[in-house]
């Protein structure tokens, strides 16, 4: 543990590291997000003031809690955007690279000091060696652009002469309990030091008596008078984390021949009259995140505005154990409800009554605590924009990247295993998919191709869309690519079998291998990520128009409503939205095609799906006519399951059958019944997968 991070007043500031961690990453996401909307344009004010924002917030963050090394890049990453902010320094489009190597430094520092990963520290120095020339260029040529007018130079960034010394008053009042927050007021004042000649003067006055002194409170004021070339704001970002506007008093004297009065002075003692003092306190600077009286107030304690400073930090593994919790609760009131249901309901109204009451609060609780683990879908989104700028420069195409439904929210455990598929994929639609400018304008097309990432919410599924306007896939390439490597495929197959060819393990259409793609390992990788999580993927492609990709999820992994079905002696869950519609078919209805059985609905005919036989369960009921067939569609497919009898609708908390016994093909899980019995959740996507495999059986 550093100096800074050792016990201060009784607090070990380690244990807040994890929420700087966080706040670090936030900072440069949303830097970085910036940094990518100015590819094409000049940045606004309150870009270069929000860029400035983040750099500053994740400087002084460091610099609190220890991490110094952090500070070097910041600081002179800070000092640049103020002098563009001050339009001393030109912006120009090369500074965006810059600027995101800069935070690529900053996250490698922040690897080391979160994950212990390795830190390069000549790449540090590299991108602070690059910000400082920019910083030394301008002032070099700001300087000989001066001195052939025949002035002095700029030697800061509000450019007053080098010569010229303000004389500053301070006075700061923190609040009484800045020692309990672990504020070091002595670094504070070892800062205030660095810019100048500096005297300092504790004012003692409002000190209790001893009967009711608390040490860990700070009744002192301090006085000082500061020297120095620096400006007002250089001293205000000194105390920007821990003081607000009321709490920082500073005024600049006008009259060096007033300094010795106003040094020997007490506080309050000096005269203020327009003559001598020009009170300048400015407004509170930007990004200021000062500790403030009022915890509720926007900006207090170092929270941003907004929507944050209505949320709290939670560990995952709290919500887990929490939706966990929960989880047991709604199957305790599954197993009261199912033992109150034998008792008479005109006795024991009142406790019927309180039951139904219990299952809808219970509900509730649930449904509540599930929107908690809901995040948006925009934290995967948001990191595809820099990387299609990067792999576009590196391919030499002109690409635009177009994301709609950022706010469409799904489960935090689906966010971190759908981000490696949607990778894969946008990494394909650069290398594969999207052509050269010169070759989209051959073919009539704009030379910009597009890529759309759109995440919608159909029923209880998230289905995301990876859509470019490329070359589309190659119905004869793919085929011949499959004949050589031994893959059975033939010209009579459909389009939509033809596309899902690709997700063969090794399988590449690339003619040669690059860093980008081109080995074969992309496509089967994305399919076996998807499924693994209960996912589909669908391909639609034209040739010469481009390609759509269509990854459906589930919208959660612990909780869904489903439809209990008994076969034979044994239960099993459908979830309701793939469900259609449940009949029982007459004996007419039931037709035979190339000897397997289907049943004949509105004109259509549906293959029949017989769980007794998938599951190999003995029941009387083998003949659609006796049983009810429950009609099912998944991704436009359609089905109907066969089983004995429909139970009951019920919401259910899935659990994993891998890690308690192993995995059940045709399954996505299980859950615990009122009766305290296991019943297998249906995975109907794969169920279809299991009647295709046996139709084509030998």
């Amino acid at each position: 543990m550093t100096t800074a991070q050792k016990d201060i007043q009784g607090i070990d500031l380690k244990r807040f590291n994890q929420v700087f961690f966080e706040e670090c990453a936030e900072h440069l996401a949303e830097m970085e997000q910036i940094l990518l909307a100015l590819s094409h344009g000049e940045p606004d004010e309150e870009q270069l003031n929000a860029i400035f924002r983040a750099a500053h917030s994740i400087k002084g963050g460091a610099g609190i809690f220890g991490f110094q090394d952090m500070t070097v890049v910041t600081h002179v990453m800070e000092s640049l955007l103020d002098r563009i902010r001050n339009h001393e320094i030109p912006f120009t489009t090369a500074m965006i690279d810059l600027f995101l190597e800069a935070g690529d430094a900053i996250g490698m520092q922040l690897a080391g000091h979160r994950d212990g990963a390795e830190v390069q520290q000549d790449a540090i120095d590299r991108i602070s060696g690059k910000l400082q020339q920019l910083i030394d260029k301008s002032g070099s040529e700001t300087q000989t652009v001066v001195a052939d007018a025949g002035i002095p130079g700029p030697a800061t960034s509000c450019n007053k002469p080098s010569s010229a010394l303000h004389h500053y008053e301070l006075e700061f009042t923190p609040d009484p309990d800045i020692f309990k927050r672990g504020v070091r007021v002595e670094q504070l004042f070892r800062e205030l030091e660095e810019l100048g000649e500096v005297t300092i003067n504790a004012e003692l006055s409002s000190i209790p008596d001893l009967t009711t002194f608390d040490p860990e409170l700070c009744n002192i004021c301090w006085n000082c008078t500061v020297i120095t070339s620096a400006s007002e704001s250089d001293i205000r970002e000194i105390f920007e984390f821990v003081a607000d506007e009321e709490q920082l008093k500073v005024r600049e004297i006008t009259e060096p021949a007033a300094m010795p009065q106003a040094v020997e002075t007490p506080a309050g003692s000096v005269e203020t009259g327009p003559e001598i003092i020009a009170d300048t306190a400015a407004p509170t600077p930007m990004g200021k995140r000062a500790y403030d009286r009022n915890e509720l107030a926007p900006g207090a304690y170092g929270r941003r505005g907004g929507e944050s400073e209505s949320s709290i930090r939670v560990g995952v593994a709290k919500v887990d154990q929490l939706i966990n919790q929960v989880g047991e609760l709604v199957i305790t009131q599954l197993m009261v409800a199912q033992t109150a249901a034998t008792l008479d309901p005109v006795l024991h109204e009142n406790l019927h009554r309180s039951l139904l009451q219990l299952e809808r609060t219970t509900r509730d609780l649930q449904q509540s605590v599930m929107s908690i683990r809901l995040v948006p879908i925009s934290i995967v989104f948001s990191r595809f924009p820099r990387m299609v700028r990067e792999l576009a420069a590196k391919l030499g195409k002109e690409v635009e990247l177009k994301t709609v439904g950022d706010s469409t929210e799904l489960d935090k455990g689906l966010i971190e295993k759908i981000t490696d598929p949607l990778t894969h994929l946008v990494r394909n639609c650069m290398d594969h998919a999207l052509e050269t400018p010169a070759v989209r304008v051959a073919s009539g097309k704009e030379p910009v191709g597009t890529i759309t990432l759109r995440a919608s919410q159909v029923g209880g599924r998230i289905v995301i869309d990876v859509i470019d306007d490329g070359a589309g896939l190659n119905r004869g390439k793919i085929l011949s690519k499959a004949a050589e490597r031994g893959i059975p495929a033939s010209d009579g197959m459909s389009d939509e079998e033809v596309w899902q060819l690709i997700f063969a393990p090794g399988f590449s259409t690339a003619e040669t291998i690059t860093d980008i793609s081109g080995r074969g390992v992309g496509m089967d990788v994305v399919l076996k990520n998807v499924q693994s999580i209960g996912g589909r993927v669908q391909i639609i492609s034209e040739q010469g128009k481009g390609t759509r990709v269509t990854v459906s999820l589930p919208l959660t992994l612990a909780i869904l409503d489903g439809l209990s079905v008994a076969v034979g002696r044994e239960k099993f869950i459908i979830p309701l939205n793939s469900i259609i519609e449940s009949l029982q078919p007459a004996a007419s209805a039931i037709k035979s095609v190339n000897g397997k059985r289907v049943i004949h609905v509105r004109g259509e005919y549906i293959p029949i799906i017989p769980l007794h036989e998938l599951f190999h369960l003995e029941t009387s009921i083998i003949d659609p006519e006796q049983g009810i067939l429950v009609l099912v569609d998944v991704e436009g497919e359609k089905a109907a399951v066969l089983v004995d009898a429909l139970l009951d609708e019920h919401q259910v908390v899935i659990k994993s059958i891998e890690t308690n016994y192993r995995k059940v093909e045709g399954t996505a899980g299980a859950t615990i019944l009122g009766d305290g019995r296991v019943a297998l959740i249906l995975d109907v996507g794969s169920l279809l997968e299991m009647r295709k495999k046996v139709a084509t059986a030998p």
